[in-house]
């Protein structure tokens, strides 16, 4: 929108307006009588009986001064009507005053080629001016359809009080709000950093010291993974449990995240597979249960931007973690909406995730990836499938091809991985095997048979493997092999994937599955021992 920039002058010249007085320019306004308005914001509220009561609070205030200067400034300014019952406290300046007052220029004309223009008020909240048809409203309420001139700004009138909103972090912490259990939680997060250079000394103490007008920096890790709940600049839907609602979810959630603590035990049997013990039922291992399990509860409770659930694109919705929620309206059901300067909250007293779309999720253990990967009487190579028929079939296009190092029946190739974050839950356990076609079309077809073993932490403490737990089982010669290896239950999680970084530690290795050629000798004509994996897949039972 061009704009024409009008310099203004006060009847003595005192007050002056160039071009960097403001960053949003205005047309022209003109006062009553047809004349460029000369008088300053609080000169024109005061000649109008009906800001009387707006004007004898801001004068108590001490806001007088400033709507003199020669600063620019929006007033939205609630009529005597709409000041009736207002009673001041130590909140009037921040959240009264200031959430009525923005810097620069806003008028009926910004509104002329766009229904809404978010304000900065004074108190650093954000509040929205909004035409709609003739109508227009500031922060919900009605504003009269008069732009009101001064010669430092732009007066409009309100017949209710713009309503003043805490932001989704300040909401949280609230007293009295019933979202304690949360807002601990988040708040363990916050860490304020000294700053020296932003902060002025202003003296020193009697021991020689400086003395600072001090500045601090904030910091929240959790914040600045999942969204900037404090910022007024952001805007963010969140659902947020109450103290009843954070109950819920510690009962509904708490088993699937049972740990272990100390490592009492560790070697190694048979050159790859582990053999440990770990202190149970300690209070590092309740620590580290505890800390898992809030940090799963909250993670899929920010979405971005202001949205109505029930119409979504596509009708499916990530939170800021990333997972995806399909038909995310059930995520709202019996929530109470709250609005915040920010976006908006759903209070619930019931967290209602499911556990498949959240934090119970399937793992998939890419063969290809070396991390976690151990062998022994073998040689292992990456393969593509991207030139083959199968380049869809495969899970990220690649799998591993186990070739034997060794003529002996007794050395056959192994290869163990280990399977991350895994909870206390019953798991169906998959292996995926490709043909050799999918390396090089044209190939001939082999199969082989192969053994599994699974290594874990048991009740007892122990972390050690079972017997065979599937096998020996063939491959399929020409076509991909999703090999169904066991259903397990796990008493323990192993649930070692945690963004923040702490002092409370565990091994990140605590579930191994073993794949192991076993073909005979008197079978090596039918089958092979080259094995040709693509990937694990633990799927977890939802009962």
């Amino acid at each position: 929108m061009k704009r024409t920039i009008i310099q203004l002058s006060f009847g003595l010249g005192m007050l002056a307006f160039a071009a960097g007085c403001q960053d949003h320019l205005w047309d022209d306004h003109y006062g009553i009588d047809g004349s460029t308005e000369t008088r300053t914001l609080m000169q024109v509220l005061e000649s109008r009986p009906e800001y009387s009561a707006f004007c004898e609070v801001v004068r108590i205030q001490g806001l007088d001064s400033l709507l003199s200067t020669d600063q620019t400034f929006t007033v939205w300014a609630p009529t005597n009507e709409a000041m009736a019952g207002y009673v001041e406290d130590a909140d009037t300046k921040d959240q009264f005053l200031n959430n009525h007052i923005s810097r620069y220029l806003y008028g009926m004309v910004d509104l002329a080629d766009t229904a809404s223009v978010r304000v900065r008020m004074l108190n650093g909240k954000s509040q929205d001016y909004v035409r709609e048809g003739g109508a227009y409203t500031f922060a919900g309420v009605p504003v009269e359809a008069t732009d009101i001139a001064a010669g430092n700004g732009i007066i409009h009138t309100l017949r209710q009080r713009a309503p003043f909103y805490y932001n989704l972090y300040e909401s949280i912490r609230q007293k009295d709000n019933g979202t304690d259990s949360i807002a601990r939680f988040l708040t363990s997060f916050d860490e304020y950093t000294f700053d020296e250079e932003g902060s002025t000394a202003i003296g020193k103490n009697e021991q020689g010291q400086i003395l600072y007008d001090s500045i601090f920096d904030f910091n929240n890790d959790w914040l600045r993974r999942y969204g900037f709940l404090h910022s007024e600049d952001s805007v963010y839907t969140m659902i947020v449990p109450t103290n009843e609602g954070w109950e819920d979810g510690r009962r509904r959630m708490a088993r699937y995240f049972r740990t272990f603590g100390e490592t009492l035990k560790d070697t190694v049997k048979s050159l790859i597979i582990p053999d440990r013990e770990y202190a149970v039922g300690t209070a590092l291992a309740d620590s580290l249960s505890d800390t898992y399990l809030k940090q799963a509860m909250c993670m899929d409770l920010v979405f971005r931007k202001d949205l109505d659930f029930g119409d979504v694109p596509g009708d499916s919705l990530a939170s800021t973690s990333g997972n995806v929620f399909h038909h995310p309206s059930y995520l709202l059901s019996g929530a109470t909406e709250v609005p915040v300067s920010n976006g908006r909250i759903w209070k619930t007293s019931a967290l209602k995730h499911k556990p498949e779309e959240s934090w119970l999720k399937t793992i998939v253990v890419e063969a290809e990836n070396t991390a976690g990967r151990e062998s022994n009487y073998a040689v292992i190579s990456s393969r593509s499938a991207s030139s083959t028929s199968f380049r869809d079939s495969v899970s990220e296009g690649r799998f591993i091809e186990v070739a034997a190092t060794s003529e002996n029946p007794r050395q056959q190739p192994v290869v163990q991985f280990t399977v991350p974050n895994t909870l206390a839950a019953k798991y169906n356990v998959y292996c995926v095997f490709a043909p050799a076609g999918a390396y090089m079309e044209g190939v001939a077809a082999d199969s082989t048979k192969v053994n599994f073993y699974l290594n874990y932490v048991h009740e007892d403490g122990r972390m050690y493997e079972d017997a065979v737990i599937a096998g020996p089982m063939p491959t399929h010669g020409e076509t991909m092999t999703k090999m169904f290896v066991t259903q397990i239950e796990l008493p323990y999680a192993n649930y070692s994937e945690s963004p923040f970084e702490g002092p409370l530690t565990q091994d990140d290795d605590c579930v191994k599955l073993r794949v192991q050629a076993n073909v005979d000798r008197n079978e090596t004509t039918k089958f092979t021992r080259t094995m040709r994996i693509d990937c694990l897949i633990f799927e977890p039972v939802i009962e």
